[in-house]
């Protein structure tokens, strides 16, 4: 393991782990429900093999499928850590949006309170090492929210992660607040832009509380989550992160995106105020 790639890990490998370890009792069902002409016996019994083994293209297959013409709820449920983990480690052939509005559609948020919570356990340490790595295309901060709103309208966890980043020497989490604030559909001068960060929902969206229960949202996004993101930029403690960062990284390749991060957040900030 290199140097560079070790951090990344502190998190995300346990939660590998706790992932697989929660889903772990889920059968596999021999005879699930499928459409005999697309799916064939074999297929059938390859995804009945250890879900750590299964095959990403499989995966990919079986969650592209899956509620329609290859299995139900309870199918995905069990592959569900595999699909997960491939999808975080872009190993599968189909877009990380596929497996999330497919968990949504499966009312995951009803599974057994330990799989939900390793789930989010999961979803929270990818997003952390999301935030150690520098943003690349398919691979912004903001973008990756906006497809984990899909599963959950709760983003405090992943705001409170990225505060901790942002609290830290200047690195990579301050320079995906700066892609945000200056390479997204956020207008600093109109707050109200910030409800494009998110996409209308298509599918169910589950929303995890201490009622275990699920919602659904309809085709606008929920004005939770884009008030909370609008609230969180407008804190203090943002922008001076973000003002210390600039300053910290003025001698890199980051440092005019920073310098115009800081300047959008502090007219967010103001038109924000202005607007109450």
């Amino acid at each position: 393991m290199s140097k560079t790639s070790a951090p990344t890990d502190l998190t995300f490998s346990p939660a590998v782990e706790h992932l697989y370890r929660s889903f772990a009792a889920v059968p596999f069902r021999p005879h699930m429900p499928r459409c005999a002409h697309c799916v064939s016996d074999a297929d059938v019994a390859q995804l009945g093999d250890d879900v750590r083994s299964l095959a990403p293209d499989l995966v990919a297959r079986f969650v592209t499928k899956s509620g329609t013409t290859w299995g139900e709820a309870a199918d995905l449920r069990r592959v569900a850590p595999a699909a997960l983990h491939l999808a975080a480690d872009q190993q599968l052939p189909v877009n990380r949006c596929v497996v999330l509005h497919q968990l949504a559609a499966a009312s995951w948020a009803d599974w057994p309170p330990h799989e939900v919570d390793a789930v989010l356990r999961f979803l929270v340490a990818e997003w952390e090492r999301l935030l150690l790595v520098p943003p690349r295309p398919g691979a912004f901060a903001h973008r990756w929210l906006r497809q984990t709103a899909t599963v959950t309208d709760d983003i405090e966890p992943f705001l409170d992660a990225w505060q901790r980043g942002l609290s830290q020497p200047a690195g990579p989490a301050a320079v995906h607040l700066a892609v945000l604030l200056v390479n997204s559909e956020l207008r600093p001068d109109f707050p109200a832009t910030v409800a494009d960060l998110f996409e209308p929902a298509s599918v169910a969206v589950a929303t995890v509380g201490s009622g275990a229960g699920t919602t659904f949202a309809g085709d606008a996004p929920s004005p939770g989550r884009a008030q909370r993101l609008a609230t969180w930029l407008a804190e203090p403690s943002t922008e001076a992160h973000l003002v210390r960062a600039a300053s910290d990284l003025a001698h890199t390749s980051d440092a005019r995106r920073l310098t115009l991060a800081v300047d959008r957040l502090r007219r967010f900030r103001v038109a924000k105020n202005r607007a109450g």
